[in-house]
């Protein structure tokens, strides 16, 4: 099986793809740097686009399986919550890991990283 680096760049590579699972680096609201946004909307532009790369390499929320959730600030949970389970369907929850960090730039409230299965051909 080869390994597949998409769009790779300086120390890391977006996405790296391996026996139809793709490994994904770590995303982040890309609005956030320039406008003040809450954590809900930034977590539900991050998933929005999410949808759009997951889609992008063949794959959709449904395959996704796992997420990795870093949050700048821990009491923000429960507002990342909320648009994580209206994003998530019902029956395709992945594994989850949801920790803080302050590596995030500043204006930036949480980072994921996601692991996802191709559709099948």
């Amino acid at each position: 099986m080869e390994v597949i680096h998409h769009e790779p760049h300086g120390r890391a590579s977006r996405i790296v793809e391996y026996n139809g699972v793709l490994y994904f680096e770590i995303h982040a609201p890309a609005d956030a740097a320039r406008r003040q946004m809450t954590m809900y909307d930034q977590a539900t532009a991050l998933l929005r686009r999410y949808d759009e790369l997951l889609g992008q390499y063949g794959s959709d929320k449904h395959h996704v399986l796992r997420a990795e959730i870093i949050l700048r600030d821990a009491s923000d949970l429960d507002e990342f919550n909320r648009a994580w389970t209206e994003w998530v369907d019902d029956g395709f929850q992945p594994a989850r890991l949801t920790h803080t960090g302050l590596i995030l730039p500043e204006s930036v409230l949480l980072g994921v990283v996601i692991t996802a299965a191709k559709k099948a051909a």
